[in-house]
């Protein structure tokens, strides 16, 4: 099996009693090694030495279970690994520590999370982001349907896993490689039991934004089985979870920031009042009612039908279903309505007075939008390990998984707009904590002055990501000789991503109704007016009122493609869009664009050998594994292209640009590479708890998808006209990294470790934008000029850090009942040789890493006799998020994060405990900025998550 953490029922005593041993490496796709590992310096035992079963068995009236079990067997894995591994693991069966594996992986050294609506979606580690980490889920790929290479940990139920592995050096039987590193999701296995087992929990959840006990407690619940023969040759086991979750969610955005734009406050003046200034898109402010349905199943099956035959079975559904219901009061940004402003020394706006009068009036836009997502995945895989004598095994491991979100249909996003005529609205900066807010602007629930505005049905992409993979691995051990071990084997994935996006076709309803020239009666869309929550510092904008208008969305596009609507529009806008209904069945409903089709295919064939060594050196015991791996890659990729042949400017709202497209237009392209990959992990053991590790290696992350995508966008902003379309024929990113540690083991739950690493990275997938002049202005005649982006290799970077951790359980300094404390401290720092200040960024364009910041980790936690308590402190500091975010292609920093943590369990019996946990209790919100730290991006607030529950074992 994937890891080396044997999970066995303790004879004699309740519950698990989990070993704490782990081999050196991970075997691949849930098989054992061949052998047990051997310590450095002595020789592996035969593969038939039942001693080790029999020290398990010894183990069952000192079981140890709960937090401090799950600590030791980490470090056990850590101390035992020859590479650099650190872990986090369930205290029992079906109990994770966390409700999301990436909640539980962000208190790993190094580790740090991407948050989303209250929870952690994807992971970075030591400063590379979710792109650079490679996850598996028992050795073997999984697929996603982010859309990207980034793998989404929200999908998985974390009650089916045993423990989850961060190998953050490269070894060369890993069948993944990642610059950033290598996550091994690890299930426990049947014949890791005896007889029937089974574990199950009911909870509920309270998702409140005040941290207060209100509102809908919704349902968590999860169930374990499994039965192993007394002979230990067949066992199954099967697990099902469901959880719910009902939040809501508050967050302000500017969307983006345009630089150096000039502002012309006198009509056709050729000389602008204001030079070089930067503004922001727009001010959104939303309220998001969430429900989060998570749902799981897993399946496992050992069998040896013969002592020489082993045959492993898998399977694993999960599905996450995201319902956002967004209530949104905005005001869009118009550089031409512009009446006088104010700058700082970055030429940051500090406040702006828009026009009272004119095309181009402030409109409040009252946004009803519903973007859902259901992502489902699945992955089946089977195992045969066959030994051909007691120091040799072959393996062959074959497995597909499939993921897919197919909601976008479903979605839409609506505008009804009221312009603020005969008022001069005011912009405010709100410096560097706060949001920005407008202030005299018409009231917000008169319902007699609405206007139709954009809008568009449907939301987002379709993805659908297949992944086949088969392997085939030797494994040989040695007795007495200074090899131990010698591995080989080869690989085969096939891997396809297709994205279609849905919506409106040919942005009918956009070139009919955007500009706010059609009255709307508030009873013909079922208006009415919305209260919103209590505004949060630092989150909501000063100016925000506290009631809105809101109305039905489906009674909006109803009305929209009724005579009541349309017969109000001039001759050729109504027919334009009876044409574009005609088209589309008779309605406004979504469809595929197929402009924006894209299929990308890879093939990638594997092969690698390995050698471990083991010794004495100044009779101090040594270990080393040395290894190479080959990849070569073969991808194509395709697309319809669907160009604009037509672009105007809307004379009523001259921020928006409206476009006619022209015939679909197929493509495709292909690209690939091969490289290999050496790697050389060195463990010395100068003393009995003091470890010296080193470690030399190449790895590569692939072309992030989104850049293999060959169909063009086309941003049609008349400020910022962009066309963008990926390059098939991008390299990956290599590293070349070094790691040198220093571990020293207190006892078997504490230990000190300092480790330093260093990457070089080359072949940064870098957008270069030239500007080309495509499509004629229809007054002047002459063309547009537009900004055409692609990605190429371009930028390497130097990244280098440090970790320290101090784990540290109180079992032998402390008095009872004060022994059973302890704590878990961990801080990562990370810096990049291309980290350039923000006026340099801004000015010049020049290359930065996003993702590099630092991290740390605190926990103290308590458990003695029936009482388990843990709070934590989980941090990370300020990194750059995007270096072209948003229109603006500005980049974008996101602020340091920390929040507090706590979860306790009382065991009523051996059986039977209680549990309480609370997520972010000091009600901390996420914060973005562009560039300078006054010029406000985002902001959310997600508040407390609490839950309550029983859970039992037998």
């Amino acid at each position: 099996m994937a890891t080396g953490v044997a999970w066995m029922v303790g004879y004699g005593a309740p519950g698990y009693a989990q070993t704490a041993t782990a081999a050196p490496e991970a075997a691949p796709a849930g098989t054992q090694s061949a052998t047990p590992p051997a310590k450095p310096g002595k020789p592996a035992k035969p593969a038939d030495d039942k001693s080790d079963e029999k020290k398990v068995t010894e183990l069952g009236e000192v079981a140890v279970t709960g937090q401090l079990a799950a600590l030791q067997r980490a470090q056990a894995i850590k101390q035992e690994s020859v590479n650099v591994v650190d872990s986090i693991s369930a205290e029992e069966a079906g109990k994770f520590p966390d409700p999301n594996v990436a909640d539980a992986l962000q208190r790993v050294p190094g580790v740090s999370v991407n948050r989303s609506g209250g929870e952690s979606s994807q992971i970075a580690v030591r400063g590379f982001g979710p792109d650079f980490v490679a996850v598996t889920i028992n050795g073997r790929p999984m697929a996603t349907a982010s859309g990207s290479r980034a793998f989404n940990f929200d999908v998985l139920p974390s009650e089916i896993i045993s423990v989850a592995q961060v190998n953050k050096t490269s070894s060369a039987d890993i069948s993944e490689v990642d610059i950033g590193g290598v996550v091994d999701i690890q299930t426990a296995r049947p014949l890791d039991f005896s007889g029937y087992h089974g574990a199950w929990s009911g909870a509920g959840i309270n998702s409140n934004l005040t941290g207060d006990w209100k509102g809908k407690t919704t349902p968590k619940a999860s169930g374990l089985l499994g039965w192993t023969s007394k002979d230990h040759t067949f066992g199954w086991m099967l697990s099902a979870s469901y959880y719910k979750r009902k939040d809501t969610q508050l967050n302000t955005q500017a969307n983006s920031w345009y630089a150096d734009q000039d502002i012309y406050t006198t009509p056709g003046a050729t000389t602008p009042t204001y030079r070089n200034v930067a503004l922001p898109e727009t001010l959104a402010s939303n309220v998001l009612n969430e429900i989060r349905t998570r749902k799981g199943f897993s399946g496992a099956m050992d069998w040896k039908p013969i002592d020489a035959l082993t045959v492993q079975f898998d399977t694993l559904y999960s599905s996450y279903k995201v319902d956002p219901i967004e209530h949104e009061f905005g005001q869009y940004g118009n550089t031409s309505d512009i009446q006088s402003l104010t700058t700082d020394a970055n030429n940051t706006v500090t406040s702006f007075v828009r026009n009272s009068q004119g095309p181009n009036v402030m409109a409040n836009d009252y946004v009803a939008s519903y973007t859902p997502s259901y992502e489902k995945s699945y992955q089946n895989g089977v195992n045969l390990g066959f030994d051909i004598d007691d120091s040799t095994k072959l393996i062959l491991d074959a497995s597909s998984s499939k993921a897919w979100n197919k909601q976008s249909p479903n979605g839409y996003f609506l505008v009804v707009g009221a312009k603020n005529f005969g008022t001069n609205p005011t912009w405010t900066n709100g410096g560097s904590n706060e949001p920005p807010s407008y202030s005299n602007i018409l009231s917000p629930t008169n319902l007699d002055n609405l206007t139709a505005h954009c809008c568009n049905a449907g939301s987002g992409n379709n993805v659908t990501n297949k992944v086949d993979n088969y392997q085939f691995k030797l494994d040989k051990a040695f007795n007495d000789s200074v090899i131990t071990r010698f591995e080989a084997g080869v690989q085969y994935t096939k891997e396809s991503v297709k994205s279609v996006s849905w919506g409106t076709p040919n942005g009918i309803l956009c070139n009919a109704y955007c500009g706010y020239s059609i009255p709307v009666p508030a009873d013909a869309i079922g208006a009415y007016i919305f209260n919103a929550p209590s505004k949060i510092k630092g989150v909501s904008s000063p100016g925000l009122p506290s009631q809105w208008i809101q109305y039905d969305p489906r009674a909006y596009l109803d009305w929209l493609a009724s005579p009541a609507a349309y017969n109000q529009l001039p001759d050729d806008k109504r027919a334009a869009l009876l044409a574009g209904m005609a088209a589309n069945g008779g309605n406004l409903d979504a469809a595929p664009n197929p402009g924006s089709y894209n299929d990308v295919g890879e093939k990638e064939k594997s092969f690698f050998t390995k050698a471990v060594f083991e010794g004495t050196m100044w009779n101090m015991p040594w270990a080393v594994d040395v290894g190479v791996r080959y990849l070569n890659v073969v991808s194509t990729s395709t697309a319809i292209n669907q160009p604009p042949i037509a672009y105007y400017v809307d004379p009523h709202d001259t921020s928006n640009g409206q476009v006619t497209y022209g015939p679909l237009a197929p493509q495709s392209d292909k690209g690939g590479y091969h490289k290999w990959l050496p790697s050389m992990n060195f463990k010395w053991t100068l003393l009995d708890n003091l470890i010296y590790r080193l470690s030399l290696s190449k790895t590569l992350t692939p072309p992030q998808l989104s850049n293999l995508y060959y169909n063009k966008s086309f941003g049609t902003r008349p400020n910022s006209l962009t066309i963008s379309q990926g390059n098939p024929q991008l390299q990956p990113y290599t590293s070349r990294n070094y790691d040198m540690g220093l571990e020293w083991y207190i006892d078997d739950a504490s230990y000190i470790a300092v480790e330093g690493f260093y990457k070089k990275v080359s072949n940064f997938s870098t957008l270069v934008s030239t500007p080309v002049p495509f499509l004629n202005d229809q007054n002047t005649g002459q063309p547009f000029i537009w900004s055409l982006t692609q990605p190429i290799n371009l930028n390497s970077s130097n990244i280098y850090g440090g970790e320290a951790t101090f784990n540290y359980q109180f079992t032998h300094l402390l008095p009872e009942p004060f022994n059973g404390l302890g704590m878990a401290l961990n801080y990562t720092h990370v810096k990049s040789s291309t980290a350039l200040s923000p006026g340099i960024i801004a000015a010049s364009g020049k290359f930065a890493v996003p993702g590099i910041g630092d991290s740390a980790n605190a926990s103290v936690y308590y458990e003695k006799g029936p009482v388990q308590v843990r709070v934590a402190y989980n941090w990370r500091g300020k990194y750059l998020e995007s270096l072209a975010y948003g229109s603006g292609a500005q980049p974008a920093t996101r602020s340091a994060y920390g929040q507090v943590d706590l979860s306790a369990s009382y065991a009523v019996n051996k059986h039977l405990s209680v549990f309480v946990s609370g997520t972010n209790l000091t009600h901390e919100h996420l914060y973005d900025y562009s560039v300078y730290s006054n010029r406000f991006l985002y902001a959310e607030a997600d508040g407390t998550i609490y839950t309550v529950g029983v859970r039992g074992t037998f």
